[in-house]
């Protein structure tokens, strides 16, 4: 029996042959056939035969049960290989096993390609350390399975969200980890994106508000009770009214959703009601939610409270037509319905009046007592402005003292006449700043529509051009636009422009005017005095063109050049061994306050090589006393560079000799206003007397110009007027005439005492 089985193996027969059942029938097959008398390979045979019937008898249900077990695992196999979720197994940290989806979600080619891939090089850094605390918990018994999400890094560099589920199991012998992954990475950001648009519904400062269909509100966000007061639930369910009217006769806006139907968008601005009944203004943006057939399903509103930004709105429009000082309208308030008045004129055929107002003597007011008295000036002076307008009257002022008036319809140009004689009568009456009386008068220019300009440009322009005639005339009066005033403009326009080049051209020059000691009859010195050779006009006075060279800041570049050419003069008399005393230069305001005289003077005396001392500077009061404080230290320091400082055209300034004891000076200049009426005006004689006695008794050195009569030269002389300018003692000549007229005389004097 041995031996058959062993043949059964070596012939290779499945193995249900070689079971003993088999060699059992053969073997019975074999005793039944020997007794039969037959010869013994067909005993065989029949043996063979008998015991392969019993075989497939035994068999049968053995071979019906491998097959079903074949056909169990190609259908597992398919199951797994096929799933739309990915199948794996980890054994120590290494992928031991993956189906297709694995490995279409790790982006690898095929399964094969993850096996031993370690599981730390499919997982995002920062989720590392969970997978691994998982797979210890599994692997060390404290849990049998869990389920958690991570992000498995892919081959191509991707990431993906991985909902995994695993359990402890045994793969091929030893402890593995079998789980299920699915990619969940939509879910995630859609989840994601669900947070945040309910983070941004439930912070947005902007008022959300969501309805149906039908308008019905179904959400709204804490905004949209801030803003209107009104709950989520007293608002849910009602109908916006945001897309509605209000009250019992609340309809849709159908031509709101209408344009939503056709747009899917609309945004205006609205006015709502709060709970609390108070109207504010809104502004409104409408989108339309729709299904995936195209039908509207949602509204949804987002809206702002404007009334913060209306308010802005109008505080801005208000502050850039409006003068902060005064509350009048400013130049651009004033040009746009200048501009309006205008137009509404033309139609009707009306007329306008345009009043110009200038303050007079307010610069010499807000140089004196500060800028602080001047703004509350202002401010005095607008007040009185508006008790002498109609209420329809449109009253502006365009900057510093300069105010406009517009008349609407006046029946003549007595009505414009009349208007600035009140004016100018209120204008003149005493203001009293913090206590103290000030007084400022008014020069008013008019001009009419349509007679002197039809737009509002050349109204204003014209008007300002009458102003100045005012002021021409001698101030506090009112004077008409005429057309001839324009070609006198056009002129000072023609000269502004040829000064600013003159520098440049070198077509400015110094005369000399003498000073004579009034006791000697000696050149005490000589005061530079600027001419502008104008290569068209001729030789233009300093009356013509300082005026405008203050006006637009050329006095400064020019009276820088005023101060070198002097002292190279004085350097080259000195070398030409003539003693002419000293040099005055006078001084402008803008010169004094612009903030590098110091550096200039210095300049101009280390160039040329001029003593010092045989240099002087004229300034005025009203320069002075704009800032006291700031006056008395740039003083001191000219002083201590050896320089000589004089107060010119004393008495027509607010300072007195009392205030004068303060500052540094050598002298002062009595103004030629006094000088002119002596000897004849007992006035003008006592305030000069008065002048020089007190000066000497403060140390000060007196100079009296405007000397035209040998009556002034004696009565100065008398009274002890230390030095004398004039006509009478000599004209401003050029350098090279003034120098050869006092040699000369200094000539003939030594002669007769000889």
């Amino acid at each position: 029996m041995n031996w058959l089985s062993r043949l059964l193996q070596q012939t290779h027969l499945p193995r249900h042959w070689s079971s003993p059942a088999l060699g059992g029938a053969v073997a019975v097959a074999i005793l039944a056939a020997s007794a039969l008398p037959l010869p013994y390979w067909l005993v065989l045979l029949l043996a063979l035969g008998l015991g392969c019937l019993a075989w497939l008898a035994a068999a049968t249900p053995l071979i019906q049960a491998d097959q079903a077990l074949r056909e169990s695992e190609h259908k597992f196999r398919t199951f797994v290989e096929q799933s739309l979720v990915g199948l794996y197994v980890v054994q120590d940290g290494k992928i031991a096993y993956a189906n297709t989806k694995t490995a279409d979600l790790l982006a690898y080619d095929s399964p094969e390609q993850l096996i031993g891939v370690p599981v730390a090089d499919l997982t995002h850094p920062d989720d590392t350390r969970l997978l691994q605390e998982n797979h210890r918990r599994r692997l060390s018994g404290e849990i049998s399975s869990v389920r958690y999400t991570y992000r498995a890094l892919r081959r191509d560099g991707g990431i993906r969200w991985v909902d995994v589920h695993g359990s402890l199991c045994e793969y091929e012998g030893r402890p593995a980890i079998m789980g299920v992954a699915l990619d969940v990475s939509q879910q995630v950001d859609f989840e994601h994106q669900s947070r945040l648009a309910n983070r941004v519904f439930e912070s947005a400062s902007e008022g959300i508000v969501m309805t149906d269909a039908e308008c019905r509100i179904e959400a709204v966000n804490p905004a949209f009770t801030r803003i209107t007061g009104y709950t989520a639930e007293e608002a849910r369910g009602k109908l916006s009214r945001m897309m509605t009217g209000e009250g019992a006769k609340a309809k849709v806006n159908r031509d709101m959703l209408s344009h939503l139907a056709r747009d899917g968008h609309w945004q205006g601005e609205m006015r709502d009601r709060r709970k609390s009944g108070e109207w504010y203004p809104a502004w409104l943006s409408i989108s339309t939610v729709r299904d995936a057939d195209r039908n509207i399903t949602n509204y949804v509103g987002v809206f702002t409270d404007n009334t913060a930004r209306k308010e802005a709105e109008s505080r801005l429009q208000y502050l850039a037509s409006h003068d902060s000082l005064t509350g009048m309208l400013n130049r651009s308030g004033l040009m746009v319905r200048f501009a309006a008045e205008i137009e509404r004129a033309a139609v009707a055929s009306r007329q306008l009046a345009l009043l110009f107002i200038d303050l007079d003597r307010f610069k010499t007011v807000n140089d004196t007592l500060g800028h602080v008295a001047g703004d509350q000036l202002l401010v005095a002076a607008s007040e009185r402005m508006r008790h002498e307008l109609r209420h329809s009257n449109i009253a502006a002022r365009l900057g510093g003292d300069e105010f406009t008036v517009l008349l609407e319809d006046p029946p003549s140009s007595g009505a414009a006449a009349r208007l600035a004689e009140r004016l100018i009568t209120s204008m003149s009456q005493p203001f009293v700043i913090d206590g103290q009386e000030m007084f400022v008068t008014a020069s008013i220019g008019i001009a009419c529509y349509p007679a002197d300009g039809t737009d509002a440009n050349t109204l204003l322009k014209n008007a300002d051009v009458a102003m100045y005639r005012a002021k021409e005339r001698g101030k506090n009066n009112f004077q008409f636009f005429t057309s001839d005033m324009n070609a006198e403009t056009f002129e000072q326009m023609l000269l502004e422009n040829s000064l600013r080049r003159a520098l440049e051209r070198g077509e400015f020059e110094l005369h000399y005017q003498p000073q004579v000691a009034t006791a000697t009859g000696k050149l005490a010195g000589v005061e530079a005095l600027i001419r502008w050779r104008h290569p068209e006009l001729g030789l233009v006075l300093p009356a013509t063109f300082i005026t405008l060279a203050e006006q637009n800041g050329l006095i400064v570049p020019i009276g820088a050049w005023v101060m070198r050419e002097a002292c190279r003069q004085g350097r080259a008399w000195l070398d030409a061994g003539w003693d002419f005393g000293h040099i005055a230069v006078n001084l402008s305001a803008r010169q004094f306050s612009s903030g590098d005289l110091l550096d200039t003077i210095r300049g101009a005396l280390d160039q040329s090589g001029l003593p010092p001392r045989m240099l002087e500077f004229e300034i005025t009061e009203s320069t002075i006393m704009h800032n006291p404080q700031e006056s008395i230290t740039l003083l001191g320091r000219i002083r201590d560079m050896g320089v000589a400082l004089s107060i010119d055209d004393f008495g027509t300034g607010y300072s007195s000799l009392a205030s004068l004891k303060q500052y540094p000076l050598d002298s002062l200049k009595i103004d030629r206003s006094f000088v002119t009426g002596i000897p004849q005006d007992a006035d003008d004689v006592a305030i000069t007397e008065a002048i020089i006695a007190i000066a000497h008794k403060m140390g000060l050195q007196v100079v009296a110009e405007g000397v035209e009569n040998s009556e002034q030269a004696e009565f100065l002389r008398r009274a002890g007027c230390d030095i004398a300018q004039g006509f009478l003692l000599g004209r401003p000549m050029p350098a090279s005439e003034i120098a050869r007229q006092y040699i000369e005389m200094e000539v003939r004097k030594a002669v007769a005492a000889h």
